[in-house]
């Protein structure tokens, strides 16, 4: 699938301009300021992600006029590849989401128009902590299986109000049932997700050196490979401790993906610059999978792409890039000389094209 035409009008400040972009690798460059993210955020609004910040509400994201008050903001796309569809999305307290003129979920708009999306903090797959690895795995797996975010979410309401039973010194028991049976589930799907990365990751060995291994580590688990009775015993185990801190210590919420490089972490034996590269090559791979499990390619967006990049590296980032055949949106704040792909320079909310 890719984005063959957007229109954003009273978004952030992105200029109210119909824009066609071709279906390969579109760099955007741009000085800071100017836009890149906030296009890319329009992307991922119409593809029924919502905003990059989970933490963002809609009315943040609408342009405010002082003598005319707030305006509806609205977002449209174009759609082809595997199938041809139009998008549009209107914002005001709430989104609503529409496609070919019928009004659609936020799930199936996301299966329908897969995109994954990568802010530079996103990129910390191996320097940084497990959040942003679960945060691939949550991805991946909200677009390849149906019922995989509406079960997280179910588990993370339910992981609140056990966290305010023990605060309490409350018995924990019925919780307990019900996270046992939302976080097993959880427990084998990001297993198999992972396990499908593991599998796509060696199309990208250009990305990494040495020998990768890669494994999931269920979060206070370990104790049974049925992860149902892995769950249930490391409940009991963990009782105690839980009890005593009050916080719940088994479940998807502390699970990890560790990464060894030569039998080493791969945090301690990569640089930042190989790090990164190890990065792109995890999520290139969950594009497969994602491609692989949906019949249809996703459309990638990766902001400041260059980041901690040396300028082999960006090559080699930018040739995998580019040999995955789906959509690329890159941004970054610096030149970008290389020949070979679509530039589009942005400043003050406009895009003008730079050179093909």
């Amino acid at each position: 699938m890719y984005f063959s035409g957007t229109y954003f009008h009273n978004f952030r400040n992105i200029g109210a301009e119909r824009r066609k972009w071709p279906p390969g690798f579109n760099m955007i460059s741009g000085p800071n300021g100017s836009g890149k993210t906030n296009f890319m955020e329009g992307l991922n609004i119409l593809s029924g992600w919502g905003p990059l910040d989970k933490n963002s509400r809609i009315a943040n994201l609408i342009r405010w006029r002082e003598k005319e008050g707030e305006l509806k903001t609205l977002l449209w796309g174009c759609v082809e590849g595997e199938e041809s569809t139009e998008v549009f999305v209107s914002l005001r307290t709430r989104s609503q989401l529409k496609c070919d003129g019928k009004t659609i979920g936020a799930a199936e708009m996301r299966r329908k128009i897969p995109v994954l999306a990568f802010l530079p903090g996103h990129m910390s797959l191996i320097s940084g902590g497990a959040s942003y690895r679960r945060r691939l795995l949550d991805i991946t797996g909200a677009l390849v299986e149906m019922e995989y975010a509406r079960i997280l979410n179910d588990y993370r309401t339910v992981l609140k109000q056990k966290a305010a039973l023990l605060k309490k010194r409350s018995d924990t028991k019925a919780a307990d049932r019900i996270l046992a049976s939302l976080g097993s589930w959880l427990w084998e799907s990001r297993g198999e997700i992972l396990n499908m990365i593991v599998s796509e990751i060696k199309k990208f060995a250009q990305l990494f050196h040495g020998k990768v291994d890669i494994f999931f580590v269920r979060g206070g688990g370990g104790m049974d490979e049925v992860a149902s009775e892995d769950f249930r015993k490391s409940l009991i185990a963990a009782k105690d401790r839980e009890t005593r801190s009050g916080i719940p210590l088994v479940g998807p919420q502390r699970d990890d993906i560790r990464i060894d490089c030569d039998g080493m972490g791969a945090s301690v034996a990569l640089s930042r610059g190989q790090g990164r590269k190890l990065a792109v090559a995890l999520i290139l791979a969950a594009a497969r999978v994602v491609e692989r499990c949906l019949a249809r390619k996703p459309v990638l967006l990766f902001d400041e792409i260059y980041s901690e990049l040396d300028a082999e590296g960006r090559e080699y980032v930018i040739d995998a890039l580019i040999s995955t055949g789906c959509q690329v949106f890159a941004s970054t704040a610096e030149a970008s000389p290389r020949d070979g792909f679509d530039i589009f320079k942005m400043r003050d909310g406009r895009f003008s094209r730079h050179e093909a």
